[in-house]
This record gives C-alpha cells, structure tokens and sequence, in this order.
C-alpha cells in the first residue's frame, strides 16, 4: 500500500510540475506580452509630446504685431457738473496697429476725431470718471466713437498722459 500512496504522488508531483511548466511559459508569453504593449504605449506618448525630429514641418511664427501711437495733444474740457465750474485738463495718445491707411485717415480727420472725444469728455461729471475703474469705461466710449467715424482700421487703446481734474 505504501508503494501505491508513493505512485499517486508521484503522479500529482508530475502533474503538478506539468502545471508549473505550463503555467511558467504563460507568464513568460503575457510578460513579453505586456512588456511590448507598455514600450508601444510609452513610445507613443513620447512621439506625441516629442514628435519626431524633421518629421514634423515647422511652425510659422508670426511676429507680433507693431502699433504706432499718435498724440492727441492736451485739451481743456468744461464737465456737466452743475454750476459749471469743473473742467479737466487731459493729454491723450491713441494706439493703433501699424497701417498707413489708418494712420494716414486719422490725421486726415485729426478734427472730428478730436470732436468725437471731446463730445464724450463734455457729457461725463466727475463722478463718471473720478474712479480708476470709471475711467476705464470713458476710454471705451472714447475708443468706440472714434472707431465709428474710422474705416481703414480701428484704434485700440487710448492713454491718458496727463488726466487732472479741477
């Protein structure tokens, strides 16, 4: 009985080896397995973050833009306070992208451009343009007027050099 108990686990050894054989192979093929699909994911992100040198046509720069500025001058404005007796000295500087048409077309209009922002400075008091944030908004109705009467191109920011209320 002792050789027959000896032949059955020599038996489940074998198979059990056989299994281990098996199963040893398995893991070897899903290591490579994985092995090639994580070096083919890892070499995909790096193609896609990296690209590949000469591959890839080069991007075109395009140089920023170039603006050129125009004074305005200084001008004396009454405000709409009641009593009259308010007035604000202001010097100006529009900004606008380089373009001869443009340049040339405000200084042709120099004064309805002037009248336009001078029409805006009259009808504020000094409650509309005594906080910063309030005369951030003049600028805008500034620059919105004078961009109506503009056909060749529009400015796109006006500077107070010199902004003194009295």
């Amino acid at each position: 009985m002792a050789s027959r108990v000896e032949k059955d686990n020599d038996k489940e050894n074998v198979e059990v080896s056989g299994k281990k054989k098996r199963s040893g192979v398995m893991v070897i093929m899903m290591a490579a397995v994985g092995a090639l699909v994580a070096g083919g994911l890892l070499m995909g992100i790096i193609l896609y973050f990296v690209g590949i040198p000469g591959v890839m046509p080069k991007m075109k720069t395009t140089p920023p833009p170039q603006y050129e500025l125009l004074e305005l001058g200084e001008r004396v404005v009454n405000l709409s306070d009641s009593g009259g007796m308010r007035y604000l000295r202001v010097k100006m500087v529009l900004e606008f992208k380089k373009n001869e048409k443009l340049s040339a077309e405000i200084k042709e209009k120099h004064a309805p451009v002037m009248e336009d922002v001078l029409h805006v400075l009259r009808s504020k008091n000094v409650e509309d343009i005594r906080p910063l944030d309030k005369e951030e908004k003049v600028k805008t109705e500034i620059i919105n007027a004078v961009n109506a009467r503009l056909k060749n191109g529009k400015v796109e920011r006006i500077y107070f050099t010199d902004f003194l209320i009295q």
